[in-house]
C-alpha cells in the first residue's frame, strides 16, 4: 500500500517520500524549484562535491552519477556534465532522464546529430516525455531535416498539448513550406496562448500579406513592432504595407 506522504517518481514510479528533491531509484528532479535553487552558485558547488563522495563509495550509483552531471550542467561545465550522463547510461540504459540530459549537452556543443540519438534513446525509454520529443524536433530542424522534424514537433504537442513553442516551429516550417493557412493556424494558436509574442505576431503579418488580407497583416505587423520596436524587419515590413 502507498504511503499517505509518499508520492510517485513521473519517471520510473517509485514511491518517495513527500520531502525528497530526487527520485531515490532514478535520481529524476521531483521537485523543480527545490532543485533548481540546490543546483546554481555556490549550492551547485556543494552538491557537485557531495555526488563525488557518493560515487566515491559507491561507483555503480546511477543517482548520484546523474545528480553530479545536473551540478556540472548548472556550473555550466558541459563537457563534465556529458561525461557523468553517459556513465548513468553505462550503469542503466534505462534512465531515460539521462539520456534527455544528454541530448541537452550535445545540442549546447553544436552536436545535433549526437542530440537527435540522445534524444530518441531518452524518447524509447519515455514516449510521453514533451521535453524529449522537442528536443529531437529541435535537433532536427537545425539539421534541416524538416520533414522529420515537423512529425517530431507534432508528437510534442500530441504528448503536451500546451507546449507552445511546438506550434512555433510548426509555423516556420509550414511557411516554409509555403503552406500559409497551415502557418497561419499555427501562429495564431501561439498568439491565443501568449499574446506579447512579438515573432509569432510578425511571422502572421507576412502570412496575412501572402493571403491578400492587407489590414490584418498591418495590424499584426504594428503588434509585433508594439512588443519588439528594435524588431527592424517588422517596422520595414510595415512599413511597405503602408505605401
Amino acid at each position: 500500500m502507498a504511503r499517505a506522504d509518499a508520492s510517485p517518481c513521473p519517471e520510473c514510479g517509485t514511491e518517495n517520500a513527500a520531502d525528497h528533491n530526487f527520485c531515490k531509484h532514478c535520481g529524476w528532479a521531483l521537485r523543480e524549484a527545490a532543485v533548481e535553487s540546490a543546483l546554481t552558485g555556490n549550492l551547485a558547488e556543494r552538491n557537485r562535491d557531495r555526488c563525488l563522495q557518493i560515487i566515491k563509495a559507491y561507483p555503480e550509483n546511477a543517482s548520484a552519477h546523474f545528480n553530479l552531471g545536473l551540478a556540472y550542467y548548472h556550473l555550466g561545465q558541459v563537457g563534465n556534465a556529458q561525461r557523468a550522463f553517459a556513465r548513468v547510461v553505462e550503469i542503466d540504459e534505462s534512465f531515460s532522464a539521462a539520456h534527455f540530459q544528454l541530448a541537452l549537452c550535445h545540442y549546447r556543443r553544436g552536436a545535433m546529430a549526437e542530440c537527435v540519438g540522445a534524444s530518441r534513446r531518452a524518447i524509447q525509454y519515455n514516449p510521453a516525455s514533451a521535453p524529449a520529443h522537442f528536443r529531437l524536433a529541435i535537433a532536427l530542424f537545425h539539421l534541416g531535416r524538416l520533414d522529420e522534424a515537423e512529425h517530431a514537433f507534432r508528437d510534442t504537442i500530441g504528448a503536451d498539448a500546451d507546449y507552445v513553442i511546438a506550434w512555433y516551429h510548426l509555423g516556420i516550417i509550414r511557411e516554409r513550406k509555403s503552406d500559409v493557412e497551415a502557418a497561419i493556424e499555427c501562429f495564431e494558436k501561439v498568439v491565443d496562448a501568449n499574446p506579447n509574442d512579438a515573432s509569432a505576431h510578425y511571422h502572421l503579418g507576412l502570412l496575412y500579406e501572402r493571403k491578400g488580407l492587407d489590414g490584418c497583416a498591418m495590424s499584426a505587423l504594428a503588434r509585433a513592432l508594439e512588443l519588439d520596436p528594435s524588431d527592424t524587419a517588422a517596422a520595414n515590413a510595415l512599413q511597405e504595407l503602408q505605401r
